[in-house]
């Protein structure tokens, strides 16, 4: 009977590009809007840039473009809307990149394998970046972008507590310690921004959590042997918390809401 590989934690190297990746998004939130959606697609330019390569999928190069042209849509989605919550045509810009999804696979001339991989994929890819976009119109308002920062941060302690899993006997602690240090970095970063901790507790407690089931599940790739795969791990590793930020604030925290 084969045996096992044992669950094997992300790099250290990850853990500096989550740090690197956080600290940006976290200086951007609080310079405002603008300046957010800039360095989100950034990021999403870095995603479509390793998305096919991580993946292994057929046709990297359309789909690279598919998510170029999805990610820059999406980012510019929330700024052309003026009025609360800023996502107004965040939809149709998701709807656009899924049908440029499915042009693409009638385009291709390779015989079309894995057809409903790659356009899965593709999907997956593109929820991922809209789930970043939901950390833009958070950061038009000083509570807002200070929980922005609490969340990115909260996900970035927690990949540094992934290194720990390096040593066979703490694995099994592995999700206690990201929700532990995920929570306590962003209550830090509430009492140094002058804000109500439990809030920011809250969220850092979910997107410790979430970005390391994250990482926990896309580390058993093959591909995570190269840099480019690793990066694009970690960049994405952030952009799954922008939900967690969101409904945090649509539930939480005073003076944010839909209208």
């Amino acid at each position: 009977m084969p045996t096992r590989r044992p669950l094997m934690p992300p790099s250290i190297e990850v853990a500096v590009m989550v740090c690197c990746a956080a600290s940006v998004a976290s200086l951007a939130a609080l310079a405002g809007p603008f300046v957010l959606a800039l360095a989100l697609w950034i990021a999403g330019a870095v995603v479509s840039w390793g998305w096919a390569g991580m993946l292994a999928l057929p046709a990297p190069k359309g789909t690279a473009a598919i998510l170029y042209a999805g990610s820059l849509a999406l980012v510019l989605s929330p700024l052309v809307s003026a009025e609360r919550p800023m996502l107004t045509w965040v939809a149709g810009a998701l709807a656009l990149a899924l049908i440029a999804a499915f042009v693409h696979q009638l385009m291709r001339v390779d015989g079309r394998p894995r057809i409903v991989e790659s356009i899965s994929s593709i999907a997956l890819g593109l929820g991922v970046m809209t789930c970043g976009v939901l950390l833009i119109p958070l950061s038009s308002t000083a509570e807002g972008a200070a929980l922005v920062v609490a969340t990115v941060v909260g996900a970035a302690a927690s990949s540094i507590s992934d290194i720990l899993g390096h040593w066979k006997p703490l694995r099994p602690w592995l999700v206690p310690l990201a929700l532990l240090v995920g929570g306590g970095a962003a209550a830090l970063v509430a009492v140094g921004l002058g804000m109500q901790w439990s809030i920011f507790l809250l969220s850092g407690v979910v997107a410790g959590a979430v970005s390391h089931a994250l990482r926990s599940v896309h580390s058993t790739l093959p591909t995570m042997a190269h840099p480019r795969p690793r990066l694009v791990m970690a960049i994405c590793s952030l952009l799954v918390t922008g939900p967690v930020a969101y409904a945090v604030a649509l539930a939480l925290l005073p003076g944010f809401s839909l209208a």
